[in-house]
């Protein structure tokens, strides 16, 4: 877990990017050793605890590569799993079990990175660098923890039913773009609603969402924000009917 202390800090607390371990102590003798990570002028340090030997490249690695990774739902998976249930249950065997990414490739390493890693800012994801900095959108889904499906066959078998969100790859693709609002793409709804993928994580991960006015942002886990289920189809051959739009929706053959 990450911890924060508080403190009074120079001018010059954002130049300690060689100087990540302390005791918290002037004496001459460790308890714990602890890795600051991030510093704010205002809030102080973040940090962790190591013991028992471990390096925070070991801190790391448990905290993505954990046999707890993926143990528990979270909030956003509950109520789409509820939504599917109440909604498209019967229709299951139209849809396909496909690969719904939550993309935890770690893109820039900030304040984790023990060698000489910049404190003033957070452990960025690949999907970060993907869509603020090279604007280049990708479909892969490398991690295998990341591929999330009902059968273990395709991808981590974690899914309860074939339902997830959208990727920030998939909106970029669509047309959102950072800091350019877009009200004429088919994924803007005046709303604003997440993706599945993260963008950077401080004290707690940031998540994109596609904002009320059609651009890509992110947001604190705790900030209000809708949850837009997606599925996808088994075949084109079942469509009925219908384009796709919200204006002329697909009508599925179901009989």
């Amino acid at each position: 877990n990450i911890m924060t202390s508080t403190g009074t800090w120079s001018n010059d607390y954002d130049t300690l990017n060689n100087n990540h371990y302390t005791c918290w102590t002037t004496g001459t003798t460790c308890t714990s050793v602890y890795y600051v990570l991030y510093t704010e002028e205002l809030n102080g340090a973040y940090y962790i605890t190591l013991t028992n030997g471990k390096k925070v490249e070991d801190a790391i690695d448990e905290m993505f590569n954990g046999s707890n990774v993926n143990a528990n739902n979270s909030t956003a998976k509950t109520q789409v799993d509820n939504w599917y249930n109440s909604n498209l249950s019967r229709y299951t065997s139209y849809i396909e079990d496909t690969v719904y990414c939550n993309d935890r490739n770690i893109g820039d390493l900030g304040g984790w990175n023990p060698n000489g890693g910049n404190m003033v800012n957070g452990l960025f994801f690949d999907s970060y660098i993907r869509a603020y900095i090279d604007y280049s959108p990708n479909l892969m889904c490398s991690r295998a923890q990341d591929r999330f499906t009902v059968s273990s066959t395709k991808g981590n078998g974690a899914l309860t039913y074939p339902v997830g969100l959208i990727t920030i790859d998939e909106v970029m693709y669509a047309g959102g773009v950072d800091e350019t609002n877009n009200n004429k793409y088919y994924l803007y709804t005046n709303q604003a609603f997440y993706t599945a993928s993260p963008s950077y994580y401080f004290n707690y991960v940031y998540n994109f969402i596609v904002y009320f006015n059609g651009r890509i942002n992110e947001t604190k886990p705790d900030n209000e924000a809708s949850i837009r289920p997606v599925i996808s189809l088994k075949s084109t051959d079942i469509v009925e009917s219908g384009d796709g739009t919200s204006t002329n929706p697909y009508i599925i053959e179901t009989s």
